[in-house]
């Protein structure tokens, strides 16, 4: 079996294929504005893009990627604006943190939290 050489494609059509992939919002499936997608960061090969819901107001991150099938995405809902996404990232959890939300989850002390 021969390998063919794919045709290059351009930055700019990698990222279009990339968001075809997401082009509804997964809560309410109201079709994305292209104006709604900030390019968070990228590579030669990936862009981490933060798409928000003009309909209901959700937002996803996601990951859109080329590897040897194609053009992939993976994507998680998320409440972080679009300049949060990046700071979010430098912040370190450590085990103290992962005991303490254990300790209010079984105390009932988080619940309390959420509702205030």
């Amino acid at each position: 079996m021969q390998w063919h050489d794919q045709q290059e494609e351009s930055p700019l059509s990698f990222f279009q294929a990339g968001l075809r992939l997401m082009a509804r919002c997964p809560l309410c499936q109201a079709r994305y504005q292209p104006s709604s997608v900030k390019v968070i960061a990228e590579r030669e090969d990936a862009y981490l893009v933060h798409v928000l819901c003009a309909k209901c107001r959700s937002a996803v991150v996601a990951l859109v990627f080329a590897n040897l099938f194609g053009v992939s995405s993976v994507g998680v809902l998320t409440d972080l604006g679009s300049d949060e996404v990046l700071k979010a990232q430098e912040r370190i959890v450590e085990a103290d943190d992962v005991l303490a939300l254990y300790a209010a989850c079984r105390d009932g002390s988080l619940i309390e939290r959420i509702k205030k």
